[in-house]
């Protein structure tokens, strides 16, 4: 029995250890392939695309070649999705670093929870990625490379957790068989007594309100009648001025 349970344990080993270079290399190419996307421009994004018609640019005059041109390159620049493309972007770049990250740790220190931690957050950070680049796979060929990338992230990120998984939900199943609930008795006493209490501050905290309001307002409203004032006293002699100089000048 001890050697059926070791030999579990080692090939659960040589599993983990398979899917963390597995898990290393795609962290590689995730950051290589958007890195590269995001520095040139969108060309891999639209490097299948169909080029306008050429005709049509022939036959224009050279102001209008000059606005195709410029309509051209935004369109290849500019995300039509609302900012949806350099999010995905720089998610999946951020999921392919984590796993980098963890894959490093895992292998060279054998650090499992760095690496659980890193795997979890790439599968967070990658399922915007895999949305955006599967609906978009339609307009841009070359989104299928994208969304491949980030499906195997996932992939092999939830099959490295596998075995620890398991282990967890029975650590936890156990641990809620110890648990001792209450009986409805019991229950109804304890949100009786919740219920009364939240009552209370609520009461307590309505009167504060009623007793501080009053004069808190009106304090709040002498300042600011007062500042108002001070600035129309000063136009109001600013102006009176200039006049009664003209009027001492045309006295004299």
């Amino acid at each position: 029995m001890a050697n059926v349970q070791e030999m579990k344990a080692q090939n659960a080993a040589k599993a983990l250890r398979l899917f963390t270079i597995l898990l290393l290399v795609v962290g590689v190419v995730a950051v290589a392939l958007t890195v590269f996307d995001m520095v040139s421009g969108s060309k891999l994004l639209t490097l299948f695309d169909k080029a306008p018609a050429a005709a049509e640019a022939t036959e224009a005059t050279e102001a209008t070649e000059a606005a195709a041109e410029t309509a051209a390159t935004a369109a290849q620049t500019t995300d039509t999705n609302f900012g949806g493309m350099g999010v995905a972007r720089v998610m999946l770049l951020a999921s392919g670093v984590l796993l980098i990250i963890g894959a490093v740790v895992h292998l060279v220190k054998g650090n499992y929870r760095v690496f659980q931690a890193t795997c979890i957050a790439a599968i967070i950070f990658t399922l915007f990625p895999l949305i955006f680049f599967a609906v978009n796979i339609g307009a841009h060929l070359f989104a299928l490379i994208f969304a491949l990338v980030a499906l195997a992230i996932i992939v092999l990120a939830f099959l490295a957790m596998k075995w620890r998984w398991q282990v967890y939900i029975k650590e936890m199943t156990g641990e809620v068989k110890k648990l001792t609930w209450l009986s409805v008795k019991e229950l109804v006493k304890a949100t009786a007594v919740v219920l009364v209490f939240v009552l209370a501050f609520a009461v307590l905290i309505y009167v504060l309100d009623l007793i501080f309001y009053t004069p808190v307002k009106a304090l709040l409203t002498e300042s600011g009648t007062a500042a108002t004032e001070q600035p129309a006293e000063e136009q109001t002699g600013d102006e009176t001025a200039p006049a009664g100089e003209n009027g001492t000048e045309n006295n004299g």
